[in-house]
């Protein structure tokens, strides 16, 4: 009785840190992604064959090519350790987990993104011509919208590995759920129960993620 006594005071004590580690977590990763979408929809657009530039793309594709080709948790310590000590000023840990976060999605939603538009018909573009709309309002009005309706899941499954990516910030002491769940370890000295909770809240949320996705996709679809 005692230990179980000691196991729901141990629950008791460590859900509101862990809870709280989960809205760094959620938070964090939620921005991440909000920069990766707005800079990957630009990217992606950009590369795109209708509206690549000779110039422009192949900067935008080694830039892709980096940051898909190298790990996240190398990109994290040039964005906080070397970039700092290049520019000659301090970036605070969740700024630089940010940063980092959004900088990597951004590289994996340009390329869906561009992916989405180069899959929709040629014949589209060419009937938007003919009835007098400009590369640019096809592009807004015609082609956009069925490209990011088609790459929806994509982006929902990228905001999902995000949530789980963003553990790796616990290095540079971003108060997230993994850093959080390893500080009330090193406390109470109770591994199991402690990172087993943690794994508990990091399938809720991927999970939740994935259900807001099936009901996107089936209003998406109706």
């Amino acid at each position: 009785m005692s230990e179980l006594q000691e196991l729901i005071e141990t629950y008791e004590s460590a859900l509101p840190l862990l809870l709280k580690g989960c809205l760094m977590t959620i938070g964090i990763s939620a921005v991440g992604i909000f920069l990766g979408f707005i800079c990957g929809l630009v990217f992606g657009i950009l590369m795109c064959r209708r509206m690549s530039n000779k110039w422009l793309s192949p900067i935008l594709r080694f830039y892709v090519t980096i940051f898909r080709g190298t790990p996240l948790f190398v990109q994290l310590l040039i964005v906080y350790f070397a970039l700092p000590d290049v520019l000659g000023i301090e970036i605070p840990p969740v700024s630089a987990g940010i940063i980092t976060l959004g900088l990597n999605s951004t590289a994996y939603l340009a390329e869906v993104i561009r992916a989405g538009i180069n899959a929709i018909d040629r014949g589209q573009w060419d009937a938007s011509y003919i009835l007098g709309y400009s590369r640019w309002q096809t592009l807004r009005y015609i082609i956009l919208p069925q490209a990011l309706k088609a790459v929806i899941p994509a982006i929902t499954n990228e905001f999902a590995s995000l949530i789980k990516e963003s553990s790796i910030l616990m290095v540079i002491g971003v108060p997230e759920l993994t850093k959080v769940s390893k500080d009330i370890v090193a406390h109470n000295l109770k591994p199991m129960d402690i990172y087993l909770m943690a794994a508990f809240f990091y399938l809720v949320m991927t999970y939740v993620v994935a259900l807001v996705t099936k009901c996107w996709e089936g209003k998406a679809r109706s």
